[in-house]
């Protein structure tokens, strides 16, 4: 019998590098704060949290935080960090009945989680209802064709794909904004997440230009800020 996704993603997050997993997530994090602004007092939930790194981020910032994800290992370890988190699953879990009385959140953030999910613009949908009036969305994407992954192309090799490959959607800059107008949401702003990790700090520095000017070729990912398009008309 193959594994549920709480077994499937226990064992991801069992095996993960977390030193890069984390410096990934903070710096996610770290874009989604830029372009929420201040946060006054705004309730934020963020599905797929993982561990809590990005989340602890965001209460530090001045956020009220919840979130939710699918791995009791992922959960447990928020959880020490003093996170309030729930157990869900985002193909299954997406009812109204997740949201305590009273509580919609402002903010929705799902960074990384999507392209995971066999019917991303179902999620999406389901979390833009979720939202209190006038609410906001940030999702995360990766580019799946940057430089590397058509080097890899160019040199006969798959650079995402196989067997063991967690991303069951796969994305570009085009095929994220499609996803993104089949949701009936429009998107306030973005920022490319630099190819190159955290820790090449020089690196990073002297070719900061790369990503928002070549973002199909030298971004790993997008941060997107989006809003219901009911919403972004008013």
């Amino acid at each position: 019998m193959p594994p549920d996704a709480e077994t499937y993603y226990d064992r991801y997050w069992q095996i993960r590098d977390n030193s890069y997993t984390a410096a990934r997530s903070r710096e996610r994090a770290a874009i989604t704060l830029r372009l929420l602004g201040e946060p006054c007092g705004r309730r934020l939930f963020e599905f797929g949290c993982g561990p809590g790194w990005s989340l602890d981020m965001f209460r530090n910032a001045g956020f009220e935080v919840r979130g939710g994800d699918v791995s009791s290992v992922a959960v447990d370890e928020a959880r020490r960090l003093g996170l309030d988190v729930e157990r869900l699953d985002m193909e299954r879990d997406l009812t109204e009945e997740l949201l305590r009385a009273g509580e919609a959140p402002e903010v929705i953030v799902a960074l990384e989680v999507l392209e995971h999910l066999l019917d991303p613009e179902f999620a999406l949908r389901r979390m833009s209802d979720m939202l209190a009036d006038s609410g906001l969305l940030v999702v995360s994407l990766p580019n799946e064709i940057s430089l590397p992954a058509r080097l890899k192309i160019l040199f006969g090799r798959l650079p995402f794909g196989g067997h063991a490959d967690p991303h069951v959607r796969h994305f570009d800059l085009r095929s994220s904004r499609e996803l993104f107008r089949s949701a009936s949401l429009s998107i306030v702003d973005s920022v490319s997440v630099h190819l190159l990790p955290p820790r090449c700090g020089i690196a990073r520095t002297l070719l900061s230009s790369l990503p928002s000017c070549f973002p199909g070729l030298f971004s790993l990912a997008t941060v997107y800020l989006l809003r219901r398009e009911e919403a972004s008309g008013q």
